[in-house]
């Protein structure tokens, strides 16, 4: 065999490098996550919309969303629940919770903290 050819696992392109392939899987990850969280907040908020409708940057506190501190607070612990996770007060009153995006990158960086607490 030739010294200079690599073999390659199937389905992975010779290009395609370690940090690339947890990229991706880093990306899929936080599809999954805000996908998630979306979904609680339909559900919790009783919106009536498709997931697709809630995007990142609409605000939490527009007519779509209407969020309010109890309502913030029933999603808080459906998120807990869901995802097994506790959530610290200080963690929420440190966020700048605007959008649906800024919940959502508070969310994952408090696992990001959970996992390397583990």
């Amino acid at each position: 065999m030739d010294a200079s050819r690599q073999v390659h696992a199937p389905g992975q392109h010779p290009e395609t490098t370690r940090a690339d392939e947890v990229r991706a899987m880093d990306r899929a990850k936080d599809l999954d996550l805000s996908a998630e969280i979306k979904d609680i907040m339909i559900s919790v908020l009783e919106l009536g919309i498709d997931r697709e409708q809630l995007d990142d940057k609409v605000s939490l506190y527009s007519p779509t969303v209407g969020l309010d501190s109890l309502s913030l607070l029933h999603i808080l612990v459906e998120i807990e629940k869901r995802l097994d996770l506790e959530i610290d007060d200080e963690d929420v009153m440190n966020a700048e919770l605007r959008n649906v995006g800024s919940l959502v990158d508070m969310i994952r960086q408090i696992i990001d903290a959970k996992g390397a607490d583990e």
